[in-house]
């Protein structure tokens, strides 16, 4: 949906998100106080997604080419277990229907708990309205609750061996019902509320977000991963946030801002656009459908992630390597190989089925954007009792730790899928946008970019358009995509075609908002993962 005369709008997973960040901009709050209200009211609106307990990244552009990036991502502890005391992994499999998965949760699945921090340091920053103003609609839904719509329903019940297996777990995502404790999951159409996070962030405005990080509630989170987890009070007291300069690359006549190196999910968007630029050529000499080159420029990036990317990631310089002209060569040669001896070389990355993340994304009146990804991964299980606050499980993630559990130095900010995106022309943010799904939506985002940059879709055609993700050989793919002579190609190529009967919360979410030179603004939130839109 758009609107001509719209003064700001926000796109996120759910109305009550993108509703809550268009009340701050309509009491005249600018871009980044629209989105943290937009995400605090997530909290409640989209709980099984992201929480105060999780991290993230926010990316901020303005109208005068001016651009930060705000890390508040899961780092990984500086301590270690004593001698004899094995960490708390404990291995949860979660039935997805079609396949069974195994997360992990418990004490030492919690990495740094920096998101609100992130939010507290970017208003700090840039601000206009006052916090509490900001907070207020998220507080209200705190407190009153909102109903679980069917999608948000079925990821509470998908994810119930992780939401009930803490007493303080069950009690948020169970609760009592007419004086009763059935143990039964809130379903659809019932209210979540989070009374003890409300009276904890209205805490935190009083008393300072250092009260999270140096005061008592730092030291009841780290008691509820103590014995058996790494967090400690030295992880809360060090500087929770990292701003960054935006990975920055010129691609389509513009400007893509996205998140930079340690994590990967802007890197590899970069690697692939550029691919697919180059793969034009190739298109034009043998006029090759547009999904047999988009799954082959998203195979690059699987093959580039395969052959060491995990390792190099925290390289001083290897954004630049990736990106060079002989790198993507190299690349491209290797994609006319593949084109001319169909040879098969389809690597595998670590998946995360769910994709625990939501994203928002918003343009106020002046044109300031704000691209903001977050996560709590499928949680901990632990809710810090009294704070209504759920720890995420960020080190017990497969695909965010892919050298192993706990591999990384103390201190080292975990690397990420997530990859929050602005689209520059002129200097000026025209296309906000990101996605969650873990390692789909960095072809999601593509996939969405391409659509509307290249392609001249609009921004909800852009959005809508079925999508593919590539998984080793194996190509999912959306219904309505392909035709006889795309199918032939892509399985002369050695691709094994899985095409889904409708399409799925699997292929992202990606929620995008686009700005033309005189204003205009238009936006769609994905209809796979609850989408919403809603203008100042």
């Amino acid at each position: 949906m758009s609107s001509k005369q719209a003064k700001g709008a926000v796109a996120a997973g759910h109305p009550a998100t993108a509703d809550a960040g268009a009340a701050i901009l309509n009491a005249g709050g600018n871009a980044v106080d629209a989105a943290i209200a937009a995400l605090v009211t997530s909290f409640i609106a989209e709980p099984v997604l992201t929480a105060a307990g999780g991290g993230g990244f926010m990316l901020v552009a303005d109208a005068h080419n001016h651009a930060a990036l705000y890390d508040g991502f899961a780092r990984m502890p500086l301590g270690s277990m004593p001698q004899g005391i094995k960490p708390e992994l404990k291995s949860v499999p979660i039935d997805f229907g079609d396949t069974r998965q195994t997360f992990h949760i418990g004490q030492a699945s919690v990495g740094t708990p920096s998101l609100l921090a992130m939010l507290f340091t970017a208003h700090d920053k840039h601000g206009l309205l006052p916090l509490r103003e900001v907070f207020a609609p998220g507080l209200d839904a705190a407190k009153s609750g909102i109903r679980l719509n069917e999608l948000q329903a079925s990821f509470i019940k998908l994810l119930r061996p992780i939401l009930t297996s803490s007493e303080s777990a069950k009690a948020l995502h169970a609760p009592v019902r007419d004086g009763e404790h059935s143990g039964d999951l809130l379903q659809q159409g019932e209210s979540f509320r989070n009374v003890d996070l409300a009276r904890t962030l209205d805490m935190l405005l009083h008393e300072g977000i250092a009260e999270m990080y140096h005061g008592d509630l730092a030291r009841e989170i780290v008691k509820s991963c103590s014995p058996y987890g790494l967090l400690g009070m030295d992880d809360m007291r060090v500087e929770q946030v990292n701003i960054r300069k935006p990975l920055r690359f010129d691609i389509l006549g513009g400007t893509m801002l996205s998140n930079p190196t340690p994590s990967s999910g802007g890197l590899l968007i970069a690697f692939a656009a550029n691919m697919l630029k180059r793969c034009q050529r190739l298109n034009e000499a043998k006029e090759l459908p547009w999904p047999v080159l988009m799954a082959e420029a998203l195979r690059a990036a699987s093959k580039l992630r395969h052959a060491g990317l995990d390792n190099a990631i925290y390289h001083a310089d290897i954004e630049s390597e990736i990106l060079s002209d002989q790198y993507l060569e190299t690349a491209v040669q290797d994609i006319r190989k593949r084109l001319s001896a169909l040879h098969i070389d389809n690597p595998i990355e670590p998946k995360n089925r769910h994709g625990s993340t939501t994203h928002i994304s918003v343009v106020d009146k002046d044109g300031m954007a704000v691209s903001m990804t977050t996560s709590n991964g499928e949680g901990s299980g632990i809710v810090v009792p009294g704070t209504g606050i759920h720890l995420n499980n960020m080190l017990g993630e497969e695909d965010i730790n892919p050298l192993g559990f706990h591999a990384l130095p103390g201190g080292t900010t975990l690397s990420s899928m997530m990859a929050p995106s602005i689209f520059l022309e002129q200097g000026k943010p025209s296309l906000v946008l990101g996605s969650g799904g873990s390692n789909r939506l960095r072809g999601a985002i593509l996939q969405v970019l391409m659509h509307h940059k290249l392609l001249g879709k609009d921004i909800e055609s852009a959005v809508q358009t079925a999508r593919l993700h590539n998984e080793g050989n194996e190509l999912d793919i959306e219904p309505g995509l392909l035709n006889d002579h795309e199918r032939h190609l892509l399985m002369k190529l050695g691709w094994n075609l899985r095409e889904w009967q409708n399409q799925s919360i699997y292929f992202g979410g990606v929620h995008a908002i686009t700005r033309n030179a005189i204003g205009q603004l238009h936006g769609c939130g994905d209809p796979r993962r609850g989408g919403a839109v809603s203008f100042a």
